[in-house]
Order: structure tokens, then C-alpha cells, then sequence
């Protein structure tokens, strides 16, 4: 059993936010749907944290951490990061035609995919509608206080 872990205001693995709005590793489109997962709950955090870009007073005070379990059947692939170019971590298109080819393929539940802010770490893209995604499920969700020092403004 493989443990995988999640920041969302959503506690439930769907993924319709996919359909919605573009990701690194996929581009938004009606049955799109697609769960970003990361191996340890300090990477989830990273994750969220680089991708904040609102005015530091709107900021939420608190991230709910869903812990999810899944099953040693599950199918999973690896995308191996020797075979993305040099401007991968910026160049959006090559990583969401990855993912958007991954999604179309059904070839697996899980696609293993590095971390642009931590390319030693890795992230699991999960795609819900895949048969095997009936095998993964949420253990338990908590919500948890921002630490502070992460928001500071150096002047």
C-alpha cells in the first residue's frame, strides 16, 4: 500500500477541476479530469505554495491535507525526466501534451511525473476515470495553519 498525499479545498479525488483550468501537466477540457498527488505531504505544500500568486492579504490562513491511500495493484507509469528538454520547468506545452497524451491513452491510474520546484521529488498525476481509481481512496482529511514565516515580505 502506497501513500500519497494531497492539499485541496476539495476533499474528494474527482478531479473536475481539470475541466476548468489548465495545470502543468495537462490543458483543461470537458472530461478532462485530473487529480495532482505528491509523494510526501512537505511536497504538496511546496506545490501549493509556488503557485500562489494573489495579494499576500487574501492569502488563506489554513490548507486542508488529504492523505490517500492506494493500492499496490493500482496501474501506475513513470515519465522519466532524462527524456524532457533542458526548459521543461517553463515550457508548459511539452509537459501538458505528456499529460494530456497520458490522460487520452487510459494506459494507466497513475503517472509518476518529477516536481518542477523539486525535480528530485515526484508528483502523481491520477486519473479518476480510469478504472483502476476506484482502488484509491482518501484516508482521512485535516485542515492545518499556514506557518506565517512562509508569507514575510522582505522590503
Amino acid at each position: 500500500m502506497r501513500t500519497l498525499w494531497r492539499i485541496s479545498k476539495h476533499n474528494d479525488l474527482e478531479g473536475v477541476g481539470g475541466e476548468k483550468t489548465d495545470g502543468r501537466w495537462h490543458t483543461m477540457g470537458k472530461g478532462k479530469r485530473i487529480v495532482y498527488l505528491s509523494e510526501h505531504p512537505a511536497l504538496a505544500l511546496i506545490e501549493v505554495l509556488v503557485n500562489l500568486t494573489e495579494n499576500p492579504d487574501f492569502i488563506p490562513k489554513s490548507y486542508q491535507l488529504l492523505k490517500i491511500k492506494v493500492d499496490d495493484s493500482i496501474s501506475t507509469e513513470a515519465h522519466v525526466p532524462a527524456i524532457l528538454t533542458n526548459d521543461w520547468k517553463t515550457n508548459f506545452k511539452e509537459t501538458q501534451m505528456i499529460g494530456d497524451t497520458w490522460l487520452e491513452s487510459f494506459s494507466s491510474a497513475l503517472l509518476v511525473v518529477p516536481s518542477a520546484p523539486s525535480p528530485a521529488s515526484m508528483n502523481f498525476l491520477l486519473n479518476p476515470l480510469h478504472p483502476d481509481a476506484k482502488n484509491i481512496a482518501i484516508e482521512w482529511c485535516k485542515w492545518f495553519d499556514y506557518d506565517d514565516r512562509f508569507f514575510r515580505i522582505h522590503e
